[in-house]
């Protein structure tokens, strides 16, 4: 909140004393502009003082190198939760509090193929990270809530020997990393090689209580457990990339990605039935086994030339991976007399291959059109063995075989026009179309089909007095995609079906979500590096997806997705950075920031209260102060995620826990090209808690659970050979 005060009054001031500072940055700004930009949706080389965010039509906020490698992260999604207008939950990427394939992640601006690993991703070799908040033509319309794009680096200016080893601790988890970076240019020939090699060791315990209770509030079930894990695994990752210039500024640049991933780990899980007993007979104990292996290994081949007075920027791609997993679970009844073994053998490869390109041209100062194609077919074989039944019997061996196609077609145009030096608009349209194919073991062959027509229209106005103020507005029109599993008839069986443990299955009839949006934004670049913006935004959603849990013919649960109804969602995003140097000009050097996202939606077939979609995170906000000095830099964040009753459907409800997070560092330079990061996280050592339920006419279940998580404290030693 002292941050909140201190930049309102910064601004009030910015305003006043600084209105020279602020016209100063407004024409400096206009000045780095390109006679003819092609902003967010074509990709320039721009040199100067170019500023994505207040110069692009297209509104976006750019995360540079330097503020990714701040807190010495090894993975993405640290470092997005800093970002504005972002919330990550465990491993899910959230705009507007919206993951489960609301927000679109991409790499390179196209979203990555099957077996490729978010995860994998160091961000050593991450260029920058752009958080798209309206859609363009450019990129894949999934993208209700936004788009992350992770825009990895290419080109190399100088060369580069870097080598960082790092090691970090909880009371629960041991983690190693070995993150390596080679990079140089030769004449007209430049390379850039990054590797990274990790060990994990995680001994976690965690606990639950499941009840259930009849219509006049008896507790007919009531069981506790208490289950311990132990998880090992290693990988190794490699991302090899070479560039050539050629005459005319063409460029040939080859990309490749490496992934190679073990894990092996044990679990064991007691229960103790306090009332009643949840399944006959009685499994009261459970302990497993499991073991997986997977590869990916993919490449590129990206031209680029002047053509016809314009540019062409063609791609073409391909990649392959596997992954292979063994799992062997035995669970007992109280007595020891039975024993239910469950084996699964699953085999699962992957193919696709991709090709896109973009021509722009401009067309007159300060207009420029630009056109492109996306194709992509990806494969999947899915092999399962699975062996059942009780010990001292001839077991059940049932083999299955899997096999979804997805085949991708897209094709956009794109018009950005500066009408004047104030006021610039961008229109477009982009056209997709999805074909999923699958067929299996006892399955019918299904067949689904779903194309799209999104236009979307932007501005940007400037105002004229170069106080550095400006107003954008945005209208789109985007989608959700089912996920391709979800469009095949196959099930997956629980061990011991119950409400808390249903069996899955999909639906072959489901139909894309579809959303009209609306977004607005008032920003200010008052000062050097000091800005602050205010923005809200509204999507309406028609064929809303959701999984329901319902009892089938033979009284089995079962989770399966249906399409069901309407859903509208807004959000109100605030952002602020500065120098404090901006207001004070004696001041230390000193970087405060903060950003607040609140965030609101509604299921119109599910009866409120709290009705809202997809576990929406309700209020994010960001507090942080970052502090540069000669010999070192040490600099703190404050995050907190709201929580709060979730109703999900007519008889499911959850909790959303809240969850506050401080971390810290603090990084010094020991000599030359050698420095020490120290990274202290979840220093308030927040433990991660759940809750659902599901009520009917016959009662009421209820699930809680805690999986205690822990401070974590990370060093990391940094050398520039």
């Amino acid at each position: 909140m002292a941050i909140l005060l201190l930049g309102a009054s910064a601004a009030a001031t910015a305003q006043q004393a600084d209105a020279k500072a602020g016209a100063a940055a407004a024409d400096t700004a206009t000045s780095a502009k390109p006679a003819a930009p092609q902003a967010a949706m074509a990709t320039v080389e721009v040199k100067g003082d170019y500023d994505p965010r207040s110069e692009d039509t297209a509104s976006k906020t750019v995360l540079s190198h330097q503020e990714i490698m701040k807190y010495g992260d090894t993975n993405v999604y640290d470092v997005l939760k800093r970002a504005p207008g972002v919330t990550v939950v465990g491993n899910s990427i959230r705009m507007r509090g919206l993951g489960n394939g609301y927000t679109q992640v991409l790499v390179n601006g196209e979203r990555p193929p099957p077996g490729f690993s978010i995860d994998n991703l160091t961000p050593d070799q991450i260029e920058k990270i752009e958080v798209v908040r309206a859609a363009t033509a450019e990129h894949s319309m999934q993208a209700i809530a936004g788009s992350i794009n992770i825009v990895l680096s290419k080109v190399v200016a100088k060369a580069q020997r870097d080598l960082r080893m790092n090691v970090n601790h909880t009371a629960y988890q041991d983690n190693q990393f070995v993150i390596g970076t080679l990079a140089d240019r030769s004449g007209a020939l430049s390379y850039y090689l990054n590797a990274m090699m990790y060990r994990n060791v995680s001994n976690t315990p965690g606990y639950s209580t499941d009840q259930l209770t009849t219509p006049d509030g008896q507790v007919t079930q009531l069981r506790d457990s208490v289950s311990h894990r132990i998880w090992r695994n290693r990988g190794l990752g490699m991302q090899p990339r070479l560039n050539w210039k050629m005459a005319n500024d063409d460029q040939l640049n080859v990309s490749g990605f490496v992934q190679v991933g073990r894990s092996s780990g044990s679990g064991d899980t007691a229960y103790t039935d306090r009332i009643g007993v949840f399944s006959v007979p009685d499994y009261v104990s459970r302990h497993n086994d499991d073991d997986n292996h997977s590869h990916f290994v993919g490449g590129d081949v990206n031209w680029i030339a002047k053509l016809w007075g314009g540019k062409l920027d063609a791609k073409a791609g391909l990649a392959t991976g596997s992954n292979d997993g063994n799992g062997r679970s035995l669970s007992s009844s109280a007595d020891g007399a039975l024993h239910l073994r469950r084996d699964n053998d699953t085999g699962t490869t992957f193919k696709h291959y991709n090709s896109s390109g973009k021509y722009a041209r401009t067309l007159f100062e300060g207009h420029a059109l630009a056109a492109g194609w996306e194709v992509s077919r990806q494969q999947f074989t899915n092999d399962i063995v699975r062996v059942e039944g009780l010990l001292g019997a001839e077991p059940a061996r049932i083999a299955e075989n899997f096999t979804p196609r997805v085949t991708k077609l897209a094709a956009y145009a794109q018009d950005e026009w500066n009408l004047t030096k104030q006021w610039s608009v961008y229109l477009g349209a982009r056209w997709e179309g999805i074909r999923t194919d699958s067929s299996g073991t006892g399955l019918l062959d299904t067949e689904s089909r779903s194309h799209v027509l999104s236009p979307v229209a932007q501005t940007l106005y400037k105002f004229p007095d170069k106080s550095g103020r400006q107003l954008r507005l945005a209208l789109t029109r985007t989608y959700k995609a089912p996920d391709p599993n979800d469009l095949s008839a196959r099930r997956s069986y629980a061990d011991v079906n119950t409400r808390f443990n249903p069996d899955w299955r999909g639906n072959p009839n489901l139909r894309p979500e579809l959303a009209t949006g609306v977004d607005l934004a008032y920003e200010r670049f008052w000062s050097t590096g000091a800005m602050y913006s205010v923005s809200a935004s509204a999507r309406h959603i028609t064929d809303y997806m959701r999984r329901m849990l319902v009892q089938d013919s033979g009284g089995y649960w079962l989770n399966e997705p249906v399409n069901d109804g309407s859903a509208q969602v807004r959000s109100l995003d605030f952002e602020l950075k500065f120098p404090l140097k901006a207001v004070l000009k004696d001041a230390p050097p000193l970087d405060l920031r903060a950003n607040l996202s609140r965030n609101w939606s509604q299921v119109a077939t599910v009866p409120g209260p709290n009705n809202r979609l997809d576990q929406q995170v309700p209020l994010t906000a960001v507090l942080g102060a970052d502090y540069k000095a000669d010999q070192f830099s040490t600099g703190a964040s404050f995050s907190y995620r709201g929580g709060g009753p979730v109703r999900i459907s007519e008889q499911q409800s959850a909790y959303l826990q809240l969850h506050r997070e401080l971390e810290a560092y603090l990084l010094y330079k020991l000599g030359k090209g050698v420095q020490l990061r120290v990274t202290g996280s979840n220093l308030l050592g927040e433990d991660n808690r759940g809750y659902s339920r599901y009520q009917d006419a016959k009662g009421s279940s209820e699930s809680w659970s805690l999986n205690p998580s822990g401070r974590r404290v990370q060093l990391s030693l940094e050398l520039k050979l």
